[in-house]
């Protein structure tokens, strides 16, 4: 195999695995209520490293930022830094992203989409870049909110379309083995966005409810004021454990690469439905909210990699006239 592809398909994986950490740090940058703790984009209080004290900011510092809500606050490190550690990994994000489409191009010849995947992930992270500072400007605006952290999904999904098309020819599902899943696995992945978009709007009543509660970190009782919104998502839920399951059982009638597939798809099943009920059943505990977004994306990553798993290449023999399979993970091929 070309070195050059090995090493797009590393970077791309770095970049993955660098996107899927950057929900994790977002999501624990709305769950600290940290938003708002750089009020400014792209300095943070008008400084490239921000501060670490009340003590080097100006003194006018809460007027200057008073429709931030600083007029009410005051300054909290804690909070600067979280913020501040979520976009530093946007940044580097937003280079992994650029190499990854250089390395791209240097082997276009080889395969043609692998810049226009790459290319399109580059351009997503400049965007949801942008409205990082969207984001900020219109003081954590619910549906910005919401978009900035979906079109990460998007960023997974491209990434993961240059990770497959550069794998090699060991990594194919046997054509008749994938007619065994395949059709399942649309309607498992609609159901994980529909309940992630669920999952986001549950988030923003509970912001709702945050805004109007004496203590951010006594939750006691939020549950029961977050509404009908949170009964959906308890049942759509079920839905998405259902389909998933349904979709691990085909697949671990399959080959090697399938079955592993399975018990990782039911692995983070039990991990998300694990994670769920400790947030309705504890209080909404910070520490687990982040982590049970990222356990969607991760979810989501492994059904889009299910996706666009490409089938094994199938050769005719000259000799005979017959079909040989290639490339299939059990390494049988058909009889010539």
């Amino acid at each position: 195999m070309n070195p050059r592809l090995k090493q797009l398909r590393l970077m791309a994986i770095v970049t993955v695995v660098a996107v899927l950490f950057l929900i994790w740090v977002g999501s624990t940058v709305r769950a600290t209520d940290a938003g708002m703790g750089c009020p400014d984009w792209p300095t943070c209080f008008g400084q490239v490293i921000p501060p670490m004290s009340e003590a080097d900011l100006p003194a006018d510092y809460r007027q200057q930022y008073a429709r931030y809500g600083y007029d009410e606050m005051r300054f909290d490190p804690v909070r600067t830094w979280t913020e501040y550690l979520n976009r530093l990994t946007g940044t580097m994000i937003g280079f992994l992203s650029l190499m990854t489409l250089l390395l791209a191009v240097m082997v276009r010849r080889t395969d043609r989409w692998l810049p226009a995947l790459a290319g399109g992930a580059f351009v997503l992270v400049g965007f949801n870049g942008w409205l990082g500072a969207v984001v900020v400007e219109t003081n954590l605006h619910a549906a910005v909110v919401t978009t900035h952290m979906m079109l990460s999904f998007g960023v997974i999904l491209l990434l993961l379309g240059v990770v497959i098309r550069t794998l090699p020819s060991s990594w194919r599902i046997d054509p008749s083995e994938r007619r065994q899943w395949f059709p399942v696995l649309p309607v498992a992945l609609l159901l994980t966005l529909i309940q992630t978009g669920l999952g986001a709007q549950v988030r923003e009543q509970v912001d709702q409810v945050a805004a109007t509660a004496a203590d951010f970190h006594v939750r006691t009782g939020w549950v029961e004021q977050i509404g009908a919104i949170l009964s959906v998502h308890m049942v759509v839920a079920t839905l998405v454990v259902l389909a998933n399951l349904w979709l691990a059982w085909r697949l671990s009638r399959g080959g090697q690469l399938a079955r592993r597939m399975a018990m990782l798809l039911v692995a983070l099943l039990a991990v998300q439905v694990t994670l769920g009920g400790a947030l309705v059943g504890f209080d909404l505990p910070i520490a687990v909210q982040p982590l049970h977004l990222l356990g969607a994306a991760t979810l989501f990553g492994l059904q889009a990699f299910l996706l666009m798993l490409r089938p094994a290449l199938v050769a005719r023999s000259t000799s005979t006239g017959r079909y040989r399979e290639e490339g299939a993970m059990s390494g049988k091929s058909v009889p010539r």
